[in-house]
């Protein structure tokens, strides 16, 4: 157990420092760069960012935590409905979820698989994607 456990405590301390730092915290920036970038278009874009928190925290709830409320703010900085958005960032949270490295390093723990994260990760890409590309086509017709 030594080793996922450096791995999920490496990805919590990870996402604790990326929140620090009040309107010059890392989320922060990311999140304003998102959003300056894809304009009117960021509820395509909205799942991906939940899915990059999930993909490093580990959680959907932390990211969630993590990027819920810079979600919020740009969809009020772009007029955009709140609901749709944050709701993106949960659907996205569930996608980051199949590619996130403290679930692929725990399973593999569990099931005793050595050296197969690299291409476990590979394989739930693309269906990762997919998923992101439905939410975003979803979110045109909202």
């Amino acid at each position: 157990m030594y080793h996922p456990i450096l791995a999920l405590l490496g990805a919590l301390v990870f996402v604790r420092l990326l929140m620090v730092g009040g309107d010059g915290a890392c989320t922060i920036i990311i999140g304003n760069t998102f959003a300056n970038a894809a304009g009117e278009n960021w509820k395509y874009f909205a799942s991906f960012m939940g899915a990059v928190g999930a993909f490093f925290a580990g959680s959907n709830t932390v990211s969630n935590m993590t990027f819920g409320g810079i979600q919020d703010s740009i969809a009020q900085n772009l007029h955009l409905s709140r609901t749709t958005i944050l709701s993106l960032q949960n659907v996205g949270g569930a996608m980051g979820n199949m590619v996130c490295i403290n679930n692929i390093v725990a399973v593999c723990s569990i099931l005793g698989i050595m050296n197969k994260e690299g291409f476990i990760l590979k394989r739930t890409s693309f269906p990762m994607v997919i998923y992101g590309l439905i939410a975003a086509m979803l979110a045109f017709f909202i």
